[in-house]
């Protein structure tokens, strides 16, 4: 059994490592307990055997009344992945970014910004 990971995990657990140095973060939704600022990760996939592309949406949520925190969180992730190159295990990857939005919640004492990615990864199997 081989011990390489599917481009998937391969990507997520690259993107974990990547995220927690900026701000603490959890995939698809945050646990009951997440302590603001925290980031929930999404990716999409669209792929074929060489080449696959994901699209990254990261939303990044706080309750501070001052947004200063919150943008820097976004600025510093942005600095952290945008043309991001790396060469792992069997993979290659780069990520460029995309765009900043802001979404509003139903509780007003949270605010909540939106940045998205591309991602190319390619399988060297």
């Amino acid at each position: 059994m081989s011990n390489i990971k599917t481009p998937r995990n391969f990507i997520r657990e690259e993107l974990y490592k990547e995220i927690k140095s900026v701000v603490s973060n959890y995939f698809f939704t945050s646990f009951n307990k997440a302590q603001f600022p925290y980031a929930v990760v999404d990716i999409k996939e669209l792929g074929n055997e060489v080449l696959t592309q994901y699209s990254l949406d990261i939303s990044v949520y706080d309750k501070e009344e001052d947004t200063t925190e919150i943008e820097t969180i976004c600025d510093d992730l942005k600095k952290l992945l945008h043309q991001k190159r790396a060469v792992k295990e069997n993979y290659a990857y780069v990520i460029w970014f995309s765009n900043c939005l802001t979404d509003k919640e139903e509780d007003r004492t949270i605010k909540k910004r939106i940045l998205s990615f591309e991602i190319h990864l390619f399988n060297f199997e």
